[in-house]
C-alpha cells in the first residue's frame, strides 16, 4: 500500500468500514502507507502550511512530523497529568481507525509538552507557557526503521464530510511523493548569520555571568551546609535577534553533530518556536519494556571519559539521580528492574555519565509514572520539593519549558517522554538560551560556570553558523 495504492480502491475500503463502525458521524482516523521519505525534506515542505507543527526524530526509534490540530487542550494550573491522563483516556476512546495497520508505529498518537513547573507558589516568576499542551494532531507522518505512514485524524458528519478527509489526506500522500519539485524556495524561515552575532552572545554571557556566581555560590553554600544534598541551578540568555530562523536546516546540523540525541520542535506558531536536541530521554515504553534513563555527570567530549569516570563529584551527582529513578519504579510497584554499567555516553561537544534501568511490565499509566519521576534530580535536585523551592528564589526567571517533559502515547498506551533541554526558544524575534549545572558536594564554582558555558556553545554554534566560540 504505497505508490500503486489506487485512490477508488482506498475510498471504497474506507467507506465500507465507515459503515460498519459508524452511526453518522465521530471521530475517525484515517491512515495509509507511504514510501521511505527524508523527514527533514517532508518538513520544509509543510513548515509553513501550518500554523502549528512538532517534529521528534530519534536515530532509534518512532520518528514523527505533526501537523495542525484536531482536538487539544491548554491548561494554565494544578493537575496537568491527571487532565492529560484524562484527555488522553477520553480522546483515544472516541477515536474511531477506519484502516488497519499491521505495524504499531503507525498507531494514533497524542502528543504532549509540559511545563517545567506549575509555579503556583511565585506569582512574580509565573511562567508564560502553559502547564500542559496536549494535542491530537490533525496530521501525523510517522517514521519507524525503514517504514513510514501518513495518519489524518478529524471529525466527520455524514460521508459527504469523510470523503473531504478522504482526499485530504490523499493529497498530502501526493505531495510527499512529488515532494522533490515542491521544495524549492518551501521555507521562509532561511537565513544566515554572522560572527558579530556571536559577538553579542558572548557580551550577553559576560553579562550574565556576575549574577550567574552568585546564584551557583549560593547553590554550593547550600549543599556544603547541609540544607541541600543537590540543586541544579540554570542561567537563562536572552538575545534580539532580526532574522527568522533556518529551523530544518539547524535540525540537520543537529542530526549531524548530535547523532546520538532526539531532534524536537514545539513550534505554536512562527513567533513561538522551541527546539533543540536532547540527549535525556526520561522514559520510554514499548509493551512490555520500560526503559528509564539517568544522565548526569558533564565533561567536554575532548577531555579524557576516564576522569569522568573517576570523578567523586560527578559520580555523587549522577548516583542521585539513579537512586531517585529506582524510588519511583518502587512507589509505582515495579520491583523486577536491571541496571545497565554506567558508562559514558557523547551528544556533540558534551559527554554525559550515563546508566539505563530496565523493566518488563504489562502496563502502565505514563501519566502517572510523569507525575513521579519529573522533576528528577538530573534538572532540580534533592530533595526534590526543597530544591524546587530554591530554584524559584535563586533564579531570576521562569523556567518555562526548559527541562520539561515532552512526548507522545499511542493508541495502545506505548509512550516515550524527553526532557527539552540543550535547546532554545524563538519568540517574538528574540532568542532564548537556557543551560543549567547540577551542584552537589564538592561543586566547584569556576567548573560549574564552565559546565553551563559548554552547554550553551554547544546549541549556539548549532544555529548561527559559526565554528565553536572562543
Amino acid at each position: 500500500m504505497k505508490n500503486d495504492l489506487n485512490f477508488t480502491d482506498f475510498l471504497r475500503d474506507i467507506f465500507f468500514t465507515f459503515d460498519k463502525k459508524v452511526e453518522n458521524s465521530g471521530l475517525v482516523s484515517i491512515c495509509v502507507e507511504i514510501p521511505f521519505i527524508d523527514l527533514f525534506q517532508v518538513y520544509e515542505l509543510f513548515i509553513n502550511k501550518y500554523s502549528f507543527s512538532s517534529f521528534w526524530e530519534e536515530s532509534d526509534g518512532i520518528s514523527y512530523i505533526a501537523l495542525d490540530k484536531c482536538k487539544y487542550v491548554t491548561l494554565d494550573g494544578p493537575k496537568r497529568f491527571e487532565v492529560a491522563n484524562q484527555f488522553n483516556s477520553e480522546n483515544f476512546k472516541n477515536l474511531i481507525n477506519l484502516t488497519n495497520e499491521s505495524d504499531n508505529s503507525a498507531l494514533s498518537k497524542i502528543i504532549y509538552l509540559f511545563s517545567f513547573s506549575e509555579n503556583l507558589n511565585n506569582k512574580n516568576l509565573s511562567s508564560d507557557v502553559p502547564s500542559l499542551e496536549a494535542i491530537l494532531p490533525k496530521i501525523l507522518i510517522i517514521k519507524c526503521d525503514n517504514n513510514c505512514w501518513l495518519r489524518i485524524n478529524g471529525y466527520v458528519e455524514g460521508k459527504s464530510s469523510l470523503r473531504k478527509l478522504i482526499e485530504e489526506i490523499w493529497s498530502i500522500r501526493n505531495q510527499i511523493i512529488n515532494r522533490g519539485s515542491e521544495l524549492i524556495n518551501s521555507s521562509s524561515l532561511k537565513t544566515s548569520f554572522d560572527f558579530p552575532i556571536i559577538d553579542d552572545f558572548l557580551t550577553s554571557l559576560e553579562i550574565s555571568n556576575t549574577n550567574l556566581k552568585k546564584v551557583i555560590n549560593r547553590g554550593i553554600q547550600l549543599v556544603d551546609k547541609g540544607i541541600l544534598e543537590k540543586i541544579v541551578l540554570a542561567n537563562r540568555i536572552k538575545m534580539k535577534i532580526k532574522h527568522k530562523l533556518d529551523l530544518v536546516e539547524i535540525l540537520k546540523r543537529l542530526k549531524n553533530n548530535q547523532p546520538n540525541a532526539c531532534r524536537y520542535v514545539w513550534k505554536r506558531n512562527s513567533k513561538d518556536i522551541l527546539f533543540g536536541a536532547s540527549p535525556e530521554k526520561l522514559f520510554s515504553f514499548t509493551k512490555p519494556n520500560l526503559t528509564l534513563e539517568a544522565l548526569a555527570g558533564t565533561i567536554s567530549t575532548n577531555s579524557n571519559f576516564k576522569k569522568l569516570l573517576k570523578s567523586t563529584k560527578d559520580l555523587k551527582e549522577h548516583n542521585y539521580v539513579v537512586q531517585y529513578l529506582i524510588n519511583c519504579l518502587e512507589v509505582s510497584k515495579i520491583t523486577n528492574f536491571r541496571k545497565s554499567d554506567i558508562k559514558v555516553n557523547s551528544f556533540g561537544d558534551i559527554a554525559h555519565l550515563q546508566t539505563l534501568i530496565f523493566s518488563e511490565v504489562q502496563s502502565i499509566c505514563p501519566f502517572e509514572l510523569l507525575k513521579n519521576l519529573h522533576p528528577s534530580p538530573a534538572v532540580c535536585g534533592y530533595p526534590k520539593n526543597l530544591a524546587l523551592d530554591w530554584i524559584d528564589t535563586l533564579e531570576s526567571f521562569p523556567r518555562g519549558n526548559y527541562a520539561s517533559p515532552m512526548g507522545w502515547v499511542d493508541a495502545s498506551g506505548n509512550a516515550s517522554f524527553l526532557l527539552a533541554i540543550r535547546g532554545a526558544r524563538y519568540i517574538e524575534e528574540n532568542i532564548e538560551f537556557t543551560a543549567g549545572s547540577g551542584i552537589v558536594s564538592g561543586s566547584v564554582l569556576e567548573k560549574e560556570i564552565d559546565e553551563i558555558r559548554l552547554k550553551f556553545e554547544s546549541i549556539v554554534k548549532q544555529i548561527f553558523f559559526a565554528k565553536n566560540p572562543k
